[in-house]
């Protein structure tokens, strides 16, 4: 009897889905709230998998869908969400939370020729997100990289808006040749100086490569490294996405090192010093002008608008931008101003065949300060030299100037000379990728890619006749230059499995470039009128050039294997030989590798109990990578033209030639141990070494030899090695708050082991710089500064035995183990989120990099440069009786060029703070018409710790000089999709 009645309730209940199903199916509801405010998602696509059976959730979040099969998998989608799989068999309720896809965004890493799922490189990547990148307050990128990625130097070379900054990975690879990474924008290579006609907005992600195996296959540019930038392409969804942005902001000084006398200290020290014959004080000392108040703008206006229309269809996937950004320099007759466009569309010509193209174009108009010589009538030189006495404006405002005697002041009012000698600087830019991509069977890809790169950069200086110190003489100068670049290549890809765990990926490829670039200036002089102030109106040229045709191109075949062995070895390995215009027949063509291993540890069974170690891997790498980065036609013997001999145009040799001139060549290898702990905690280290040979370098030689002072060989090597460390952290992670941190580390030892014909040192002409054998590059070559004599205020200085002398001599120079590139560098920031609220910081560093204060040769000229304004220590720290302990000697005593001018400009920057605010769901679904919206303030460079005297310790150079300082931003911001 139990039997029977057991037999009849088990088929009851296996009859219940077939009853159900005779019925029509059964029902499965549920609720979908978004994981990052917690709001009910409308519009979630519940899909029965394998079948047209789908609804979507309604206002509320809510969803109820009849489902037709037992058992049914439901799919739950939403854009820019993780997709989530649920099995069911029976009418059951499903609530649900949806995560953002930004993490499986992240997932995938940008890599040479293609892209890959992150934790199946064996190189050394490191990848900085959009996040990032998108409104920042500065016309391009490259600022926002500033110690984000371990290894990765990135600095500014002017504080100017329009000028890049520079990028080193991983030490300086060369001494005389390029020491920058290769730039891959979309497939094709850049310059720099065109990072300010890209939008940040515009960027998707940007790829470091740094090891031998991520970097090989670009075999001839990049044994400096690669930098791989990708733009944004569209997002499947029913309808374009439209994405308004607005900056509105302003930019000042981001700190004010400023410690030029005022009037009062000026007259003072005039008087002390006997600067004071025929001086009418009380006069004087009515006016008292801060120079950095009069060049610098403590409020230079900020605005940027963009709007972007993206979306994709199963044929179609497009991403359309435009952009207008307009920003005022601090320094006066600073400009920047851009228009830009960009399209990435790509079709679905058939199953087989796709086509697309990624496209920008950009105007801009630059005004630009100078900077980085001393000169009297640039204002930002000028701005140290003016005495606080000299008032650059009139009573009624307007400017002094020397036709009617207002400008008391030496030389030209620095300002009026700016005013009445404009420049302007107009540059038009096409950025463009044509690509068709075939698949004709499963697993093969076959791809072919024409670029082209063009710039037209033009200029117009005018020099008014009615300005005094022209004499009723004007003057006009244009440039014209234009560049082309094309390049094409094309690559099979086929990717295949056997047996299920045995992946295999292969990659042959070729790439062709051809360089072109030419350019001429004309001046004329004689112009009479302001308002017809051009060339034709000049009566004579004074001046003119013709850049002939610049040219260049590089040949390229390359090959790519990869295996991985069930998701737990991997190898890869790849050749590329490359073909080069710059170098003689002997040795055209270099040949380039590398090697890769990675072991996924947490994939064998051994560390499966092991729940807390979510990641466990070993990398390593090696292999070689190239430079030739030189001028061109550099292996040529040449003439020049332009000589004059007895009232007859000429020519006569103009370069001396090497045709056995060849590749820079880099080896480098790498071991990477990258581990992750409980899903939350991330750690990856990293040791390299980097060893350069044949360094392509201007030698000295004798002028007895063919009449030139230096040649271009390969010579001499130099290594690079370090350790990088980067943490990332999610310290807390709820349902409404979360808290992130990360930070990154890195030390670069680099020593030179080869110079040339034997030679141990080499001492770089009026730099202070010497190579030495066994030392870094960039060390400083110097006399040691011993302070000032008590007894008679006289500057003292050690020899080359140290002991102490009063003589300054060339022969006491000593190498002082401080080098202007920083062996530290790193950088570490927080992210704090609750509900819609989020603040985020981010600090950059660098350590132990010396720079000499060229500024205070001048400001501390121990009476060489008395007519011009002096700091205060000429007045309160210079010695001045006997008995005083001072560090500036006696009036009188003109500097050196000696280790006092010799600075740490090591510094701790906080790069980033932004207070941002997303309106939830709720508020928005009541506009019927906002999918998002959130507003923000940020400023930039809003704090800096150094101990350096100058306006700024951020350069590239290892001399401070007149430079164009740093701004700190504060800019609001609207960012709003319909």
């Amino acid at each position: 009897m139990r039997k029977s009645i057991l037999l009849f309730v088990l088929f009851t209940l296996t009859s219940i889905p077939l009853l159900l199903f005779a019925q029509g199916g059964y029902q499965v509801t549920g609720h979908i709230l978004s994981a990052e405010d917690n709001q009910p998602m409308i519009g979630v696509s519940v899909l029965e998998k394998g079948t047209t059976n789908g609804v979507i959730t309604d206002m509320n979040g809510n969803y109820s869908i009849t489902v037709t099969k037992s058992p049914a998998i439901l799919q739950f989608s939403y854009i820019g969400m993780q997709s989530i799989e649920k099995q069911v068999s029976t009418s059951t309720r499903i609530d649900l939370t949806m995560e953002s896809s930004a993490q499986q965004v992240d997932e995938v890493v940008v890599v040479a020729y293609g892209v890959r799922k992150k934790g199946t490189i064996t190189g050394s990547v490191s990848t900085v997100k959009a996040e990032k990148m998108e409104n920042v307050p500065t016309p391009s990128f490259d600022q926002a990289l500033q110690g984000q990625a371990p290894g990765l130097t990135v600095l500014a070379t002017s504080g100017e808006p329009s000028k890049p900054a520079t990028f080193q990975i991983r030490g300086v690879n060369s001494i005389n040749s390029g020491t920058e990474p290769l730039f891959i924008l979309d497939g094709i290579a850049i310059s720099s100086s065109d990072f300010n006609t890209l939008s940040p907005n515009d960027i998707e992600s940007i790829s470091v490569l740094k090891d031998a195996s991520s970097t090989s296959i670009y075999g001839a540019r990049a044994a400096n490294g690669v930098v791989v930038i990708t733009t944004k392409r569209g997002c499947i969804s029913d309808a374009a996405k439209v994405t308004f942005r607005t900056q509105l902001g302003f930019s000042q000084l981001a700190q004010e090192n400023w410690n030029l006398m005022n009037t009062e200290e000026r007259i003072q020290y005039e008087k002390e010093v006997g600067l004071d014959d025929g001086k009418d004080y009380s006069k004087l000392s009515k006016t008292n002008i801060n120079w950095l108040d009069k060049v610098y703008n403590n409020s230079a206006f900020l605005q940027n608008y963009e709007l972007s229309v993206s979306g994709a269809t199963d044929k179609v996937n497009y991403f359309v931008s435009g952009g207008f950004y307009d920003q005022d320099g601090i320094a006066v007759g600073s400009t920047f101003e851009r228009f830009n466009f960009r399209a990435n569309v790509e079709a679905k010509a058939n199953n087989w065949l796709k086509i697309g193209t990624n496209s920008t174009l950009a105007y801009q108009e630059v005004e630009q300060s100078d900077d980085g010589e001393y000169a009297l009538y640039a204002p930002i030189s000028a701005a140290h030299f003016m005495l606080p006495y000299w008032d650059p404006y009139k009573e009624d405002g307007s400017l002094a100037i020397q036709d009617d005697n207002s400008w008391k002041g030496l030389g030209e009012n620095p300002l009026a000379w700016m005013e009445n000698n404009p420049l302007l600087n107009k540059k038009y830019k096409v950025l463009s990728t044509f690509y068709a991509e075939a698949t004709p069977i499963k697993g093969l890809i076959i791809r072919s890619q024409l670029g082209a790169d063009y710039s037209h950069n033009t200029s117009f200086y005018k020099s008014y006749p009615s300005y005094k110190p022209n004499n009723n003489y004007g003057g006009a100068r244009r440039t014209s230059y234009d560049m082309l670049n094309l390049s094409i290549s094309n690559t099979i890809n086929y990717r295949f499995m056997l047996k299920g765990i045995h992946s295999f990926n292969l990659l042959l490829g070729q790439e062709g470039i051809d360089y072109h670039y030419e350019g001429f200036n004309v001046t004329t002089r004689g112009q009479i009128n302001d308002y017809l102030t051009n060339i034709t109106s000049g009566t004579s040229a004074s001046s003119w050039g013709d850049t002939p045709a610049s040219d260049y191109s590089y040949l390229s075949f390359f090959f790519r294997g990869e295996y991985n062995y069930d998701e737990r070895y991997y190898v890869d390995f790849s050749l590329r030989t490359d073909g080069s215009s710059r170098f003689g027949d002997k040795n055209r063509w270099g040949l380039f590798g590398s090697l890769g291993l990675m072991w996924n540890l947490r994939k064998e069974n051994f560390m499966k109990k092991y729940d807390w170690l979510t990641n466990a891997q070993v990398s390593f790498s090696t292999g070689t990578a190239g430079n030739s980065t030189i001028n061109n036609y550099t292996h040529l013997a040449l003439v020049s033209s332009g000589f004059n001999y007895d009232g007859s145009s000429g020519i006569a040799p103009g370069q001396v030639g090497n045709e056995d001139l060849g590749w820079e060549q880099t080896w480098t290898t790498n071991l990477g141990l990258h581990l992750g702990f409980i899903d939350r905690f991330n750690v990856d280290i990293e040791l390299y070494n980097k060893k350069t040979t044949n360094m392509l370098m201007e030698v000295p030689t004798s002028y007895a030899d063919k009449g030139f002072d230096s040649r271009w060989e390969n010579i001499g090597a130099m290594v690079n090695r370090g350790i990088e460390l980067a943490v990332n952290a999610d310290v807390l992670r709820t349902k409404d708050f979360a808290w992130n941190v990360n930070a990154n580390v890195s030390y670069n030892k680099n020593k030179i082991t080869e110079l040339y014909n034997g030679v141990s040192e080499y001492e770089d002409a009026n730099t202070g710089l010497k190579m030495v054998v066994g030392h870094p590059i960039g060390e400083f070559y110097l006399n040691r500064y011993a302070g000032v004599n008590p007894v008679n205020g006289d500057a003292l200085w050690y020899t080359k035995d140290g002991e102490i002398t009063t003589e300054y001599r060339e022969s006491d120079k000593v190498l002082m183990g401080k080098s202007h590139h920083a062996p530290w560098q790193g950088g570490f920031g927080t992210t704090l989120s609750w509900k819609g609220l989020s603040l985020s910081a981010q600090f950059s560093w660098v350590a132990d990099r010396w720079i000499v204060n060229n500024d205070r040769y001048f400001e501390e000229g121990g009476g060489l440069f008395d007519a011009y304004n002096q700091s205060k220590r000429m007045l309160y720290d210079r010695w001045k009786e006997p008995g005083d302990m001072a560090d500036i000697p006696r009036h009188g005593v003109s500097p050196q060029m000696d280790s006092h001018l010799l600075e740490d400009a090591s510094f701790l920057r906080l790069k980033n703070l932004m207070l941002s605010y997303t309106f939830p769901q709720r508020w928005l679904r009541k506009t019927y018409f906002l999918n998002s919206a959130r507003i923000y303030a940020q400023g930039q460079n809003l704090l800096t710790f150094t101990g350096f005297s100058g306006m700024d310790p951020e350069t590239s150079s290892h001399l401070y000089k007149a430079r164009y300082p740093m701004s700190r931003q504060f800019t609001f911001g609207l960012e709003v999709s319909f």
